[in-house]
């Protein structure tokens, strides 16, 4: 099948861009023909080696330094140039340009501007992919869920490790699990050994809630049988989160064994610095964690990589498997003490890590994440 990645999202770097690279290369392992349905002049920050045709309707709308009040009309504009792009995504549908079509990143709002277009009787499938939804946004979710129902072509994909939809009703909506990422250029070790110096990675992008400070006076309290190095790489969005970033890289930056890298790591980069540790570290404390999907965690399995990460973060996969351990987020004594069990248990039980990762890689897929999108 020809099938549409209606792409209208720009991202700078990250998992977003890597999840539109899931897609694409599944697809085509799969047999399908991938092609992006994007606004004109759509700024791709990798080649996908996929087909591109542009929409009508408008370029992409994003908020890049915009204030207050400017956010406000390019919200408005954003929202009507949705329109026009999902009108124009089902004039290619019904001019025979695609099979079905998958929109990779959706929010309730995205059903709201379906419904004032014609994609909402698009003769083709339509798969709206969610990355999660959270208590807050639920309420509204299901209403505009609801009101697409009676749309037979239009099918909802949850990603998420809950079941909290247990009494929706909704027969539009299907809950898949997440797929890894994994390296896409470099070659993977399937079967890793821990081995000293023991490399411990904190990666991705960098805000104030992912507990850094808490992280950091943690590591140089630890006192580690073995010899342990520590790799801070942060992408920071907003001014405020790169000034703390650069702050903690001039109170820690005096360790000799800990090394920091504020930018932004995309493609070959990203790859090459995710395995070149040994374990990846990720003490994010917020509860959203719970109901949004951790890129950061199925990453780390897609790698092959333990971790330690919060209580938050989707606690269904180390409940079930057994690659790394939640933090102790007691004091910082305590996340120390956990830090040096970790490192020791990491050098003396790596068979127990490699078995785990290897089934946690099997249920979480990328076969699995495009059949699950494709099954109506």
């Amino acid at each position: 099948m020809r099938i549409a990645i209606l792409e209208t999202i720009v991202m700078p770097a990250g998992h977003e861009v890597e999840f539109d690279r899931i897609l694409v290369d599944e697809l085509k392992r799969q047999g399908h023909e991938p092609v992006f349905f994007v606004p004109e002049h759509f700024p791709f920050k990798v080649d996908y080696k996929a087909a591109i045709e542009y929409l009508d309707g408008g370029e992409v709308v994003t908020y890049a330094g915009a204030g207050k009040l400017k956010k406000l009309f390019l919200g408005l504009l954003r929202e009507k140039r949705r329109r026009a792009w999902f009108d124009s995504a089902c004039k290619k549908a019904r001019e025979g340009h695609c099979d079905a079509i998958i929109v990779p990143t959706a929010t309730y709002r995205y059903l709201k501007a379906l419904r004032d277009s014609e994609l909402k009787d698009s003769p083709v499938p339509v798969y709206f992919v969610f990355h999660g939804i959270n208590p807050k946004e639920q309420p509204k979710f299901e209403k505009q869920a609801r009101l697409v129902e009676k749309y037979p072509q239009i099918r909802l994909k949850v990603i998420t490790l809950r079941n909290d939809f247990a009494n929706s009703g909704l027969k539009n909506m299907d809950l898949i699990p997440p797929p890894v990422y994994k390296p896409q250029d470099l070659p993977l070790n399937k079967k890793p050994d821990f081995t000293p110096p023991i490399k411990l990675g904190f990666f991705g992008q960098f805000r104030k809630e992912k507990n850094l400070g808490f992280f950091l006076d943690a590591f140089v309290k630890a006192r580690f049988a073995v010899p342990v190095k520590l790799i801070v790489q942060g992408a920071t969005a907003k001014p405020e989160d790169g000034e703390l970033f650069e702050k903690y890289a001039r109170e820690y930056g005096r360790y000799p064994n800990i090394a920091f890298w504020h930018k932004n790591l995309i493609g070959k980069e990203w790859q090459e610095a995710l395995l070149g540790v040994d374990a990846i570290m990720m003490p994010y404390a917020a509860e959203r964690y719970r109901y949004h999907w951790g890129a950061m965690l199925f990453t780390a399995i897609g790698f092959y990589k333990p971790f330690l990460s919060s209580p938050e973060l989707n606690p269904e996969v180390l409940a079930k498997y057994k690659i790394g351990m939640a933090v102790d987020l007691s004091s910082v004594d305590s996340f120390a003490k956990q830090l040096e069990r970790f490192v020791d248990d990491l050098v003396t039980n790596s068979k127990k890590y490699r078995s785990g990762l290897e089934a946690a890689n099997e249920e979480y897929s990328h076969e699995r994440l495009i059949k699950n999108i494709l099954d109506a």
